[in-house]
């Protein structure tokens, strides 16, 4: 397949305003700095890849059919697993945040002439979760990026970054794909024609329209657990809290996002609820929009913020989870017990 196929099959994930920026480019200078930010799953990074891509090209359009030599090196490898000279990455990895010598470091190189490309690029996955001391360090070349750069930051959570940060890029959001569409995505996913109805509603249920959340949610080892949850956050429980094999799920590293994300979600949903949407990502009891006010979404929603922010640190999620499912059962409960349910 030629690169010129790969970009017409590609460009159209770039949202719209990155394709109006390209065609601007032409004529006059782009932004160096850019924020990528939308649910998780979404193509955030294989956009700031694709976007790489264009921008470090040394013959746009490539119109001798054959591909410059940045675009023949990117065209190596899968979207997921790019390795290119001028294409500089870095994210937590194993560990919980993104430090000051890691983004030093990712400066440092990034300053260097480019080896293929028309400019480097540095792309910080998972922004949100670079330490105060490493956001400021960075802050820095955001205001003035040396010459032939470009900057992208990856998160699924903007607003926990700081505003000097936000202030100083390009917004970029990306939605999530319609019910259909995710539907025409999972008819593509290996072994669907072996799973039950059932599977497939919990992994559209809990993709929430991202497409890179399906093979991560099926291939969980706690996949079997993950039908629990709409049950634990949408019923006041009684007796023993949750379904202990919950907690261990929910507090793991991927977990403890993931239920702040449906959390969060469900908030959402009471929301709509309100304005006479009958569409929610989550079942949820007509009851509910009444057992939850407006005040404690507000204050839950709030909790979400700073645990996102906590994670940076060495918290300990599993208290921090059976603190916060406790306190959102004893709402439903004590609610519940004075509003009767409504149709």
């Amino acid at each position: 397949m030629t690169s010129k196929n790969t970009r017409n099959r590609e460009e159209p994930r770039l949202p719209d305003l990155l394709q109006r920026l390209l065609i601007a480019g032409r004529s006059v200078p782009i932004p160096a700095t850019y924020l990528f930010h939308g649910p998780r799953g979404i193509g955030k990074k294989q956009a700031a890849l694709l976007w790489s891509r264009l921008l470090l090209c040394t013959r746009p359009g490539h119109p001798d059919m054959t591909a410059c030599p940045s675009c023949a090196q990117f065209d190596k490898f899968s979207p997921e697993n790019v390795h290119h000279p001028d294409i500089l990455q870095i994210s937590p990895g194993e560990g919980t945040s993104i430090p000051i010598d890691e983004t030093r470091r990712l400066l440092s190189e990034l300053s260097n002439a480019p080896l293929l490309g028309s400019r480097r690029t540095a792309i910080l996955d998972e922004a949100h979760l670079l330490t105060e001391s490493a956001a400021n360090s960075l802050l820095k070349t955001l205001e003035d990026p040396p010459e032939k750069t470009l900057i992208i930051l990856v998160t699924p959570y903007p607003d926990n970054l700081l505003p000097t940060l936000l202030s100083r890029t390009v917004s970029v959001g990306f939605s999530g794909r319609t019910r259909e569409e995710m539907e025409e995505s999972l008819e593509t996913f290996p072994g669907h024609n072996r799973m039950s109805s059932a599977e497939k509603n919990m992994l559209l249920l809990f993709s929430r329209g991202a497409p890179g959340q399906l093979d991560a949610l099926r291939n969980s080892p706690q996949w079997p657990l993950f039908d629990k949850l709409p049950r634990a956050l949408t019923q006041p429980q009684t007796g023993t809290l949750f379904d202990m094999d919950l907690i261990p799920l929910l507090s793991d590293p991927s977990g403890f996002p993931f239920l702040l994300d449906t959390m969060e979600s469900l908030l959402l949903d009471l929301y709509r609820m309100d304005a006479g949407d009958t569409r929610t990502s989550l079942p949820v009891p007509s009851g509910l929009r009444n057992a939850v006010s407006h005040l404690k979404r507000e204050e839950f929603h709030d909790r979400f913020q700073r645990l996102r922010t906590l994670t940076i640190h060495n918290i300990n999620r599993s208290l921090a989870v059976e603190e916060l499912l406790w306190d959102w059962n004893e709402t439903l409960a004590s609610v519940n017990d004075e509003t009767p349910q409504s149709d």
